[in-house]
């Protein structure tokens, strides 16, 4: 069973979006197992894939992709820091994207041009090949070790959040 559940939501009513506006689409990441766990948020690389944890955020219309994955504009992210873990008691929840992390470009770029019905997804991946994929590419120095042992904290998995469909008229 998985340690984490990604949720997607709307901050109020699931009324009809209007079309050409951004969806304001909400993230929570839950976890469900009974022991304390610890996570990171959405980071400098992460939606990029290319740093851990990654957060893949994906928008689709009628099946098809209408919002691409990005592409990694510079590689080169921030060091890795101790505030950017967070610690999880059995059943607590956080914001990835809230204060400390960053918001899902995708997600906040995105804006419907026509009616219908739009899938939001998102996937959760811890599972790096080895705790140095966590690691900015600068400036990590001192606290390597200490954002190394939090790293080994983080339960590795790969979790989908159940798509959101959004009405836009």
């Amino acid at each position: 069973m998985p340690v984490f559940v990604v949720e997607l939501g709307l901050p109020g009513p699931a009324l009809p979006c209007p079309v050409g506006s951004p969806v304001p689409v909400t993230v929570t990441v839950r976890n469900t197992s009974a022991r304390r766990v610890w996570a990171a948020g959405v980071l400098d690389g992460s939606e990029d894939r290319v740093r851990f944890p990654h957060y893949v955020p994906s928008v689709t219309y009628e099946g098809r992709a209408v919002h691409p994955p990005r592409r990694p504009e510079d590689p080169l992210v921030g060091p890795l820091r101790p505030g950017d873990f967070r610690k999880l008691e059995p059943g607590e929840a956080f914001d990835p994207t809230g204060p400390g992390y960053l918001p899902l470009t995708t997600f906040g770029a995105f804006v419907p041009g026509r009616p219908g019905i739009y899938e939001f997804g998102l996937t959760l991946s811890t599972e790096s090949p080895s705790a140095d994929a966590w690691l900015g590419r600068f400036g990590q120095g001192e606290e390597r070790a200490t954002v190394l042992e939090l790293v080994g904290r983080v339960p590795r998995e790969t979790v989908a959040a159940r798509p959101l469909r959004v009405e836009v008229r």
